[in-house]
């Protein structure tokens, strides 16, 4: 369209210049000319008419240069002229010089002014001359001026129709740009824009943003390519969530292991440790959890659930995958069952045996490692707890009975006695002497005093139940706590361990020995432990001055008290 434009304007320009200019220029050359041609022949028919009348020879000389300026106008006329028809042009040249001819004697030297009757026919023959001549050069001028008026028609024509092409070409360069403006905003701009705003919303956090559809291919693969980059951006998103997720399950299961190590942190029982460890399985996911704890080393595997399970405690011999573990060391996982053993310095102590809801979850690893390393932890505290138990065991018993000691009596009494008395229930203390024990040291030796000690102490452990308790509390005397026993079935207890020592044969130094046994009830006249263990003294020292070898309660001493 530009071209084309272009084109035009080069074509009129060129045809204005080289063609209808030059063409005008000599059609207005020949209009000046013929009028030059008319005022040089005005001018010499006036001097000639005032010569005549006259008779001056001033005005010869006008007509003269005025002659010269006709035959100059001829010549230009003869050689150029333009606009006008050769026939026109000849007619007025030759009635020129017809009319040149009626005044031939005035252009001699010296021409004789005319006579009165001469004057009359030369200026009517000039009239009748002149006429024609005037007839002949109006007709070649307005010949002339029309060939000018056409030709400047044409030029207006042109330059007007020029403009309109060019106008007309504008308007169509304007509309095409114009339509190439908008074929651009609909195939560049909005599409850039729509990428734009797509790349403000990835950028402000939308990923799941999908790209505008593009008719442009480069435009259309960029836009593919913000796609792409938002889908992995978001991919990339997802997975830093999990794991941030994972690392902070990760981080509060860890939580659950240093709360174990807090809770268990001193602990004096391996079992109390072991039913932490349990609980802190269960609540690190797994649906149940069973330590199984070798309470002494040698001695077979028990289990133990955590303290708020209401499962029932497994009988018999631990699961398969629990012996596999504890045979082998190592974790064994058979279906939703995983056995983590409990290993310290090469031994293992106890295996921490866990039923999963689901065990191929893909989180399952990370709780397996994280009860890997509770099982670990589980183990140091374990064999802590069962050297304190131990070192307190040695604290707190009596190294020649086996019974507890003294100081273990003065710290435990106190709390039965309290819950005795806040829970309303029945609670016995048993005092026990060894007849005449001054008489065997006397008569067999200490060794034999410190035998017969061991074997009572070991009788009375025997005939009592796992919810009682035997001290050594001073010399060849022994204290048996009875919780939940009233008198009468403490006396009845009292009275089976004086039977069996009766009946126990002993050093051949010294074979038999016989003990008294005082036994008392918590009442609530009573205010503090002191009391329930002065009853029972006053209740043994009652047995003694009976004559020894026999059983007497506290209510028996009451009664014998005088009123």
């Amino acid at each position: 369209m530009l071209g084309l434009l272009l084109a035009t304007v080069t074509c009129s320009t060129a045809y204005l210049q080289f063609g209808l200019g030059p063409q005008l220029s000599r059609v207005q050359s020949t209009v000046s000319e013929l009028r030059c041609l008319q005022v040089a022949m005005t001018d010499r028919e006036g001097s000639l008419r005032t010569w005549a009348a006259t008779g001056d020879a001033a005005p010869l000389a006008q007509q003269r240069a005025a002659a010269a300026r006709v035959e100059d106008c001829g010549r230009s006329l003869v050689a150029g002229a333009s606009g006008v028809p050769d026939g026109s042009l000849v007619t007025m040249l030759v009635q020129s010089a017809l009319w040149g001819r009626v005044w031939s004697a005035a252009d001699a030297p010296a021409a004789a002014t005319p006579t009165t009757a001469q004057l009359r026919p030369l200026l009517a023959d000039d009239s009748t001359a002149f006429e024609r001549y005037r007839q002949a050069q109006d007709t070649a001028i307005k010949q002339a001026l029309a060939s000018r008026d056409s030709l400047l028609r044409r030029q207006d024509l042109l330059v007007r129709g020029t403009g309109a092409v060019v106008a007309s070409l504008v308007m169509g360069v304007l509309v095409v740009d114009l339509r190439r403006r908008r074929r651009l905003e609909r195939l560049v701009d909005e599409p850039v824009q729509g990428l734009v705003t797509t790349m403000d919303r990835v950028l402000r956090g939308e990923l799941g943003v999908q790209p505008p559809e593009l008719d442009v291919p480069e435009l259309a693969r960029l836009g593919e390519g913000i796609g792409a980059l938002a889908r992995r951006l978001e991919r990339e998103q997802a997975q830093g969530m999990l794991r941030e997720e994972s690392a902070l399950r990760h981080g509060s299961r860890l939580q659950v292991v240093l709360g174990v190590a807090r809770a268990t942190a001193g602990s004096p029982s391996p079992h109390q440790v072991a039913q932490t460890v349990a609980a802190a399985a269960i609540e690190l996911g797994r649906v149940s959890a069973v330590v199984w704890l070798e309470e002494r080393e040698g001695e077979a595997f028990v289990p133990v659930l955590p303290e708020s399970s209401t499962a029932p405690v497994p009988e018999g011999a631990p699961p398969g995958p629990v012996q596999r573990a504890a045979v082998e060391a190592r974790s064994v996982r058979q279906g939703d069952r995983a056995s983590f053993p409990l290993v310290v310095a090469g031994r293992v102590v106890g295996v921490l045996d866990v039923l999963d809801e689901a065990w191929d979850d893909e989180d399952s690893a990370q709780v397996d490692s994280v009860l890997e390393a509770l099982a670990r932890f589980a183990a140091v505290a374990l064999q802590s707890a069962r050297l304190h138990a131990q070192t307190l065991e040695q604290a707190r018993g009596d190294a020649l009975t086996g019974l507890r000691n003294r100081h273990s009596l003065d710290a435990e009494l106190p709390v039965e006695f309290t819950r005795s008395r806040r829970y309303d229930r029945p609670l016995s203390v048993a005092l026990l002497d060894v007849d005449h024990f001054k008489r065997v040291n006397d008569t067999a030796g200490h060794a034999v005093g410190d035998a017969w000690l061991r074997l009572v102490g070991g009788i009375v452990l025997d005939g009592l139940r796992t919810s009682d308790s035997a001290y050594r509390y001073g010399g060849e005397e022994l204290v048996v706590v009875l919780p939940e026993t009233d008198l009468d079935a403490a006396v009845l207890v009292a009275e089976r361990l004086r039977e069996a020592v009766a009946a126990c044969a002993g050093p051949k130094a010294y074979p038999t020995v016989t003990v008294s046994i005082g036994v008392a009830t918590v009442n609530h006249a009573m205010a503090g432990y002191e009391d329930v263990l002065a009853a029972a003294d006053a209740a043994l020292y009652a047995a003694k001055r009976s004559g020894r070898n026999r059983v007497v309660h506290s209510g028996e001493v009451v009664e014998a008290l005088p009123v």
